[in-house]
């Protein structure tokens, strides 16, 4: 009688998570660049946009940029992620449904 093979396959991501330390705090939000990058779930943009307005108007955030993702499926690409990180003092990477 012949062997069976059986092969399992484990669903889960192979890459392995690298540990990451938490970015130093600003001492202050008052002038700094600000990027939001819109995941591009539903009602994504009003959050980031509702969030950029109040940070603008109570904390002095003086310029926001942002970026939509063209699918939620997708990472944000290498380049802008590259491009942000060089023009923005902090970064907020907003989920919504």
């Amino acid at each position: 009688m012949a062997a069976t093979v059986t092969t399992v396959l484990h669903p889960a991501a192979e890459d392995t998570a690298q540990k990451h330390a938490l970015a130093p705090r600003l001492p202050s939000l008052q002038g700094i660049t600000l990027g939001l990058i819109d995941n591009h779930k539903k009602n994504a943009d009003f959050y980031l946009g509702e969030l950029g307005r109040r940070l603008q108007e109570q904390f002095g955030v003086a310029k926001i940029i942002t970026y939509r993702k063209a699918s939620q499926s997708m990472p944000t690409p290498a380049d802008v992620m590259d491009d942000l990180a060089a023009k923005c003092d902090a970064i907020v990477h907003g989920v919504a449904d």
